[in-house]
């Protein structure tokens, strides 16, 4: 379970860190937008390689919160970059869905769950079924992936 959150984590984290090595080496501004975060390249950037040394050689010395506020000016981890980096592609589904008239989501249906819980002859203990390890990790897995959806959601809320 660390791991998947760690894994998580670390994608979120990427996103942030890129932004800011694409805003130092002005390669990123979120004010031009001839200048779109997904375009930018820090190949040899001495701005963002900077950002990078400053980010790598406190290893873990210091909280982690601690040295992304002092490189980057930001302490806490935030998934705005992701979408940010993302939202070409975010506005052509969105788009794309429109034109086809797609329908996006899920119809959830109780009973069906209910009746492939039964059918497979599975009891639920603590949230997993039966115990068994792959359906814990599957698990782990899928809150993560729900927790992530979630944010998604209520970012988009926002918009």
């Amino acid at each position: 379970m660390r791991y998947v959150w760690r894994y998580f984590f670390s994608n979120v984290l990427q996103f942030q860190i890129h932004r800011a090595m694409c805003t130092a080496s002005r390669q990123y501004d979120p004010q031009d937008p001839s200048k779109p975060l997904h375009k930018c390249d820090i190949f040899r950037q001495p701005a963002a390689g900077n950002i990078l040394k400053q980010l790598m050689e406190r290893g873990a010395s210091e909280p982690w919160q601690q040295v992304l506020q002092e490189v980057i000016g930001e302490g806490r981890l935030d998934g705005t970059a992701l979408r940010e980096y993302f939202r070409p592609l975010e506005e052509w589904l969105r788009n794309e869905n429109l034109r086809t008239n797609e329908y996006v989501g899920w119809i959830y249906d109780g009973d069906y769950c209910k009746h492939s819980i039964e059918t497979a002859n599975l009891q639920v203990f603590g949230g997993f079924y039966n115990g068994a390890v792959q359906v814990q990790l599957a698990g782990g897995f899928v809150f993560g992936l729900c927790l992530l959806v979630q944010v998604y959601v209520n970012q988009l809320r926002l918009i």
